[in-house]
């Protein structure tokens, strides 16, 4: 059987990079990713080897909607000729409409039923879909799949990776100050298109909350890191040493081990901060299911401004017996949740 996987983010990297090693066993396998500069950087560093078709599009909504069509035709001209049996991606739009259009069983992975636009370009057209078993069947549902074909993991997707993990091997590439405490910051993906609906003022509110961390927190090491080339030159012109402000792709596990805070404007690295027994706060605009979990479970903290973000820091950064029992809570946990790579590859080799 051959089956291919498409990768489009980092967390997809993180995620499928065993996903391919389980199947590469008894299957042949090709991988596809595209121009992103993230997921190139980690791809390379990960030596996961694959075919890199098309581009991103960056934030405009037309230049988005054109590199998907070209995508889509240069996908279709590689896939037809490759002929897999199975498509695997993280709900990557091209993926499943080239699957759909050739006849590919797609198998779509998920977490994200807030990304409206891209859930109703793809779960209508997964013949399975997978996703933790925190997120309610109807939220599913009402973008057109069937209950009978979707499966839940018993698990948050970070957990793909961290069961896998030799923590005591890894070291921090990030250089800090030593003595200093530290406060990890990871930015919003302001290109995706659930948050390009919103204003343009608040896509600024990364930058306004680093401006105040920078004031309250001279006396800490922070660390800021971007997504796109865009945002990293932005925060080194604007903020000059004053944050570190990494322009590679950093080992995210080791970083968090070693920070004192994570504050995250997305969802991969806040839930992996909090499994790692990291102080977590969110800054996403909005909300979702796998943050509201998290939240119940004592784990993370969602300030409503970034006033409050700095309160709840300066209480973070005071409380070492809140750390200890944060650490404890999130190993309980992680130890509890299954391998969700496994019960994706139980369903690809029963198919």
């Amino acid at each position: 059987m051959k089956v291919w996987v498409d990768i489009l983010t980092p967390k997809q990297a993180l995620f499928f990079e065993p996903l391919i090693k389980e199947l590469s066993l008894k299957n042949d396998v090709l991988v596809t990713s595209r121009k992103y500069r993230e997921v190139e950087l980690i791809m390379e560093k990960r030596g996961i080897a694959g075919h890199f078709i098309g581009e991103h599009g960056g934030k405009d909504l037309y230049r988005k909607l054109v590199a998907s069509a070209e995508r889509i035709r240069k996908l279709a001209d590689l896939v037809s000729k490759e002929e897999p049996d199975i498509a695997v991606s993280f709900s990557s739009p091209e993926c499943c409409r080239v699957a759909f259009g050739l006849g590919i069983k797609n198998y779509c992975i998920t977490d994200s039923p807030h990304a409206a636009a891209v859930a109703r370009l793809t779960v209508p057209l997964c013949d399975e879909l997978f996703t933790p078993w925190v997120i309610p069947t109807r939220a599913w549902t009402k973008y057109g799949i069937a209950a009978n074909n979707i499966t839940k993991y018993r698990a948050l997707d970070p957990a793909a990776w961290l069961k896998r993990v030799d923590r005591s091997k890894r070291r921090p590439e990030v250089k800090v100050e030593k003595g200093k405490k530290t406060i990890v910051v990871r930015l919003e993906e302001s290109f995706a298109a659930y948050l390009l609906e919103t204003s343009n003022k608040k896509q600024t509110q990364g930058y306004q909350l680093l401006a105040k961390l920078v004031k309250e927190f001279s006396n800490c090491n922070i660390v800021a890191l971007g997504r796109y080339s865009e945002q990293i030159e932005i925060l080194q012109k604007n903020f000059d040493n004053k944050i570190i402000v990494p322009d590679n792709i950093v080992d995210g596990i080791p970083l968090l081990m070693n920070c004192d805070i994570f504050i995250g404007m997305g969802g991969t690295m806040t839930a992996e901060a909090a499994l790692l027994g990291v102080p977590t706060v969110s800054f996403f605009r909005g909300t979702y299911d796998i943050e509201r979990f998290l939240i119940r479970k004592g784990l993370v903290l969602k300030p409503k401004n970034v006033d409050d973000v700095v309160k709840v820091s300066k209480k973070l950064l005071a409380d070492d017996s809140r750390r200890k029992v944060i650490k404890a809570k999130a190993a309980k946990l992680l130890g509890w949740m299954e391998d969700p790579v496994k019960v994706i590859c139980a369903k690809i080799q029963a198919t």
